[in-house]
C-alpha cells in the first residue's frame, strides 16, 4: 500500500510539475528553446541555402527520388520524382504554386498546398524558409497547451499568420524538436482523377482532410540538428488508390551554402 500510494505521489508531482512549466513558457519561450536546442540564431543565420536530398514512398509505388530546396530568407521548393510524373510544390518569395497544375475540381486542394507553401512552416525545420526566423513576420505564437505525438509529450503552439489560415505546432516537451504542424482542413470530392490520363472514381460524395506533417530522426548537420524522416498528408490525385493517405521520406543527406539554380524556385 505504502509502495502504491509512493506512485502515485510521485505521477502526480511529476503532472503538476509538467502544469506549472506550461504556464510559464509562452508560444516565443517555446520557439526560443526550440532555436537553441538544434544549435542557435548565430548558427542558423550562417546558413543561406540548403538542399536535402532522400527518398519518399507512396501506396505500392517504387521508391521515388525527392529534394527539397530553400534559400533564406523565403525561397523553397520540393520536388518529387515519382513514376508517372515529377511533381512540384514551390514559392518563389511572391507566390506559391504546384506542377503539374491540378484539375479545377481540386482547387481547394491547390490552394491549401499553396498556403502551406507560403507559410514558412512546410517541411518544419527542414526549410530555410521558416517563420520562426522571422521575427518581423507579424506572426503570433500563442501556447495551446500539450498533446501526445507518436507516444511522446509535446508543446504545442498556435500559430497566426498576418495572412492565411491558423495553424498549429508542436515541439518534443524534453527535446524541443519540432515534431509535427497542423495546416489546417479541407473538403473536397472523393473523385480521384490523376495526373496521367488514368481515371478512377470512388464511391462517396466528400470528405474533409487534415493536412499535417511529421519529422522524426534528428541528426546534427553543419552545428545545426535537422530531422531525417517524415510523413506527410497527400491526398488525390497525388495518390491514385484512395482519396487521402501519407507518404513517408527519408532523407539521406543535407547540403549547405550550395548554389541553387533560380529555375528551381519557378
Amino acid at each position: 500500500m505504502v509502495f502504491r500510494i509512493s506512485v502515485f505521489l510521485l505521477l502526480f508531482a511529476t503532472a503538476v510539475a509538467t502544469i506549472a512549466q506550461e504556464q510559464k513558457l509562452t508560444g516565443d519561450d517555446i520557439i526560443e528553446k526550440h532555436l537553441a536546442a538544434i544549435g542557435g540564431r548565430e548558427a542558423l543565420t550562417k546558413i543561406k541555402t540548403r538542399v536535402a536530398i532522400g527518398t519518399v514512398r507512396k501506396e505500392d509505388e517504387p521508391e521515388a527520388q525527392f529534394a527539397l530546396m530553400s534559400e533564406a530568407p523565403n525561397r523553397v521548393s520540393a520536388v518529387y520524382i515519382f513514376r508517372d510524373y515529377d511533381l512540384k510544390i514551390i514559392y518563389d518569395s511572391k507566390s506559391a504554386h504546384i506542377v503539374p497544375s491540378m484539375a479545377r475540381q481540386y482547387s481547394p486542394i491547390t490552394a491549401k498546398f499553396e498556403e502551406i507553401a507560403a507559410s514558412g512552416l512546410m517541411f518544419n525545420q527542414m526549410s530555410l524558409y521558416n517563420l520562426l526566423m522571422a521575427p518581423d513576420s507579424g506572426a503570433k505564437f500563442e501556447t495551446a497547451g500539450t498533446k501526445k505525438i507518436s507516444g511522446k509529450l509535446a508543446y504545442v503552439v498556435s500559430v497566426k499568420p498576418t495572412k492565411g489560415s491558423a495553424m498549429k505546432m508542436y515541439f518534443d516537451a524534453e527535446s524541443f524538436m519540432w515534431v509535427r504542424t497542423d495546416y489546417g482542413k479541407v473538403s473536397f470530392s472523393r473523385e480521384l482523377r490523376g495526373f496521367t490520363n488514368d481515371v478512377v472514381n470512388q464511391a462517396g460524395s466528400e470528405i474533409t482532410i487534415d493536412f499535417y506533417i511529421e519529422t522524426s530522426d534528428f541528426r546534427d548537420v553543419d552545428g545545426v540538428k535537422l530531422p531525417f524522416k517524415f510523413e506527410q498528408v497527400m491526398t488525390s490525385p497525388i495518390l491514385r488508390q484512395k482519396s487521402v493517405g501519407t507518404i513517408t521520406g527519408t532523407i539521406r543527406e543535407y547540403q549547405h551554402n550550395i548554389p541553387i539554380d533560380p529555375k528551381m524556385f519557378q
